[in-house]
C-alpha cells in the first residue's frame, strides 16, 4: 500500500504470507483518519452544504498521502505508457474524488432505528462519516478478493505472490463480512433499493475491476491490486451518492 518498489523488493516475501489481516487493519485506520480530518476541518471552517473545505482537506489527504500509490497505479493503467496521458488520467481521478467528496452531506433529516451499543462503532451518528470509514475497507477487500480469481504468474513479484498464497477463500469471506455488515447497518435508512446498490456495487466493482485490471496488465501484479483498491473505493462513494 505505501512502500516504493525498491523498498518493497528488499522485504522478505514470507513477511507478506499473512498480511491480509494487516491490510484490513490499516484500512480501518485510514478510514478513522479520514473521518477525523473531515471533522477537524469542519470544526475550523464551519461551512455547510456544500462542505467545500472539509471535502478539500480530506481529498488532499486521500490523493497526496493515504492512497497516492493506488491512484498513481490506476492512472498508469488508464494513461498507458504516455506520460501526458497518465498525467491527464491522474488529474481526472483527483477531480472525481474531490467532486464526489464535496457532494457528501450530513443528511441529518433521515430517521433511522437505533442499533445496540456494541454496534455503534460500525455506524457513526453522522452519516457521511460512515462513507469515509468504509471506503478504505472496501478497497482493501478488493485486493483480497482479486487474488482469489487471479493467481500468481510470471509477472507476479515474490511479495505479491506470498500475499496471494497466504490469503485464501476463508480469509476473503471473513474480511468481506466487516464492510458488508457495516454497510447494511449504516445505509439501511436509504431504503431497500439504495441499500442493495450501496452494498452490491462495491462487491461487483472489486471482483470486476480486479479481473479486468489483472488481464490488462498481463497477470497478478501489485499495480493491478492497488488500482482495484481505489477503483472500488470510487465506485462505493459514487453508489452512495446515487442511492442517497
Amino acid at each position: 500500500m505505501t512502500a516504493d518498489e525498491p523498498r518493497l523488493a528488499q522485504e522478505p516475501p514470507k513477511r507478506f504470507a499473512r498480511s491480509w489481516w494487516g491490510l484490513m487493519g490499516l484500512s480501518v485506520l485510514w478510514g478513522v483518519v479520514l473521518v477525523n480530518v473531515w471533522g477537524a476541518s469542519w470544526s475550523v471552517f464551519r461551512d455547510y452544504d456544500p462542505l467545500i473545505m472539509p471535502a478539500a482537506a480530506t481529498s488532499a489527504l486521500f490523493v497526496l498521502w493515504a492512497f497516492r500509490r493506488p491512484l498513481a497505479a490506476l492512472a498508469g493503467v488508464l494513461g498507458g505508457r504516455d506520460a501526458a496521458s497518465r498525467a491527464v488520467a491522474a488529474a481526472g481521478l483527483v477531480l472525481v474524488v474531490g467532486l464526489c467528496l464535496a457532494r457528501l452531506s450530513a443528511d441529518t433529516q433521515r430517521f433511522e432505528q437505533p442499533v445496540p451499543w456494541w454496534l455503534q462503532w460500525l455506524r457513526p451518528p453522522t452519516k457521511l462519516y460512515r462513507v469515509l470509514l468504509l471506503m478504505p475497507v472496501w478497497g482493501a477487500w478488493s485486493m483480497i478478493v482479486t487474488v482469489q480469481f487471479c493467481r500468481p504468474g510470471e509477472r507476479t513479484g515474490p511479495q505479491v505472490a506470498a500475499f496471494a498464497r497466504g490469503c485464501g477463500a476463508p480469509a476473503a469471506a471473513v474480511c468481506m463480512a466487516l464492510p458488508l455488515v457495516a454497510s447494511l447497518l449504516s445505509f439501511r435508512y436509504l431504503g431497500q433499493g439504495s441499500l442493495a446498490l450501496v452494498s452490491g456495487a462495491p462487491i461487483a466493482a472489486a471482483i470486476g475491476s480486479g479481473l479486468a485490471l489483472c488481464r490488462h496488465v498481463g497477470g497478478l501484479t501489485r499495480r493491478a491490486l492497488l488500482a482495484a483498491n481505489v477503483t472500488t473505493q470510487i465506485v462505493f462513494l459514487g453508489s452512495y451518492l446515487a442511492g442517497r
